[in-house]
């Protein structure tokens, strides 16, 4: 099976082109250090056995996070922090996506689309979180990870997951932590208020952020996916 770093060797230029205007700085390094990854490019090391003086030469790896031969070990040791932080309870998985019209802009403007994206997806859990029966008066608390793509690499396709236990932390009248207050383990908040909650304020993030008006009209009459499934007690 082909690497990642042979593929990108082999359509990473024909890409490059063809996104000339919208490829940052930033992106066009990653690709630059995965494709060069130990192939020499980069320098390499040279090992000699001291048995059979036989030979061996090493190209150096590039060390960049993105890449999946370097960065392994590190997203390894980031997934275990992350499970060490859950807590004994069952969870769900929510999923914000974007319409492709919006897709758009966010990928020319990454820096402030992206953080339009976070503030409104987060701001949008609290909110329909706080207004729903089995989480009033109780404060929440998750995580959330950004993706750019889907199951199809070549495809761009913002939306962030975020991993929320089935409940809160009550509060009283001082708001000191009382007790953990759980959600049904098959039901977290009512579908459609999180879908037109995140809908409007995404369109207010971006409207402050002087990104709506680069937006086509027709994106905010689309439906905008939001999937909130439960996965028990969150490890992978």
């Amino acid at each position: 099976m082909p690497t990642v770093a042979e593929a990108l060797r082999q359509f990473a230029p024909a890409y490059l082109q063809q996104h000339a205007d919208s490829i940052s700085v930033a992106e066009d390094k990653v690709l630059g250090a995965i494709t060069r990854c130990r192939t020499g490019a980069l320098g390499g090391v040279h090992y000699q056995c001291g048995g059979c003086g036989i030979d061996h030469w090493v190209g150096r790896s590039c060390g960049n996070r993105h890449c999946p031969n370097c960065g392994h070990q590190r997203t390894q040791a980031w997934i275990e922090t992350q499970a060490a932080k859950l807590m004994p309870v069952h969870h769900f998985l929510v999923t914000f996506t974007v319409p492709r019209e919006v897709g758009l802009v966010l990928r020319v403007h990454q820096r402030d689309g992206y953080r339009c994206l976070f503030d409104a997806s987060s701001q949008s859990i609290r909110d329909v979180g706080s207004a729903t029966k089995s989480l009033k008066g109780c404060q929440l608390g998750f995580f959330g990870v950004l993706h750019t793509w889907g199951r199809d690499p070549a495809v761009y396709h913002p939306h962030v997951h975020y991993v929320v236990p089935g409940g809160g932390v009550k509060l009283d009248e001082q708001g000191n932590a009382e007790s953990w207050q759980s959600t049904p383990k098959n039901f977290l908040f009512h579908h459609g208020t999180l879908i037109r909650t995140y809908k409007a304020k995404l369109a207010d993030e971006l409207r402050a952020a002087g990104l709506y008006a680069q937006i086509d009209l027709e994106a905010w009459t689309k439906d905008f996916v939001v999937d909130i499934q439960p996965v028990g007690h969150g490890v992978p």
